[in-house]
């Protein structure tokens, strides 16, 4: 039997949804890749400052690579190309709204700055191996994620997520990043 959970939205009245955990592991890989923008701008801020510039947030080939492999990945499992951009674009998109408010955060407050940040060489097999698993679960949930109801389906395991400490910045960028997984 689906357990129900209550939510409610400041000034608005309560609303129940049914748990569905079907969509659960794909949220959780979902804020497990955003995880990683906290690494990302912290090895772009450090290998920025150390040339005297701005760290450069947008990495277009970086970005075309992942939307080229994660498209031949999900042509292998019979996903349609414009479904897998619109999730990984989804996601990238995400990783840069918190690696430009980190960026931002810190040059107002340099001590905020990680003291030995990550080198991007050990992030990005993280963010691999989880691409990989996010167009796995694109193909196991299509069903549930191609739906009419995919958007109210994501709201429990997101609504899950996000009561997990994260800060304003880390939620509105996992919003963002579940948003781009219901497909047509």
């Amino acid at each position: 039997m689906a357990a129900t959970l209550l939510m409610a939205a400041p000034g608005s009245r309560a609303q129940t949804l049914d748990e569905d955990p079907a969509l659960d592991r794909i949220v959780a890989l979902v804020a497990e890749r955003l995880d990683t923008a906290d690494a990302v701008a912290a090895a772009k801020w450090a290998s920025a400052t150390q040339n005297g510039g701005e760290p450069a947030i947008d990495d277009p080939v970086r970005e075309a690579q992942v939307y080229a492999a994660m498209a031949r990945l999900g042509a292998d499992r019979g996903l349609p190309e414009s479904w897998i951009h619109q999730v990984f674009y989804g996601q990238i998109e995400a990783n840069k709204i918190v690696q430009r408010g980190l960026v931002t955060r810190w040059r107002f407050d340099p001590a905020a700055v990680p003291s030995a940040p990550s080198d991007l060489a050990s992030v990005r097999p993280v963010i691999d191996r989880v691409n990989i698993e996010i167009v796995d679960q694109l193909a196991l949930r299509r069903v549930e994620l191609t739906g009419a109801n995919c958007a109210e389906r994501l709201v429990p395991p997101v609504f899950g997520v996000l009561s997990a400490g994260r800060d304003t910045l880390h939620r509105a960028a996992l919003v963002r990043a579940a948003a781009a997984l219901c497909g047509s």
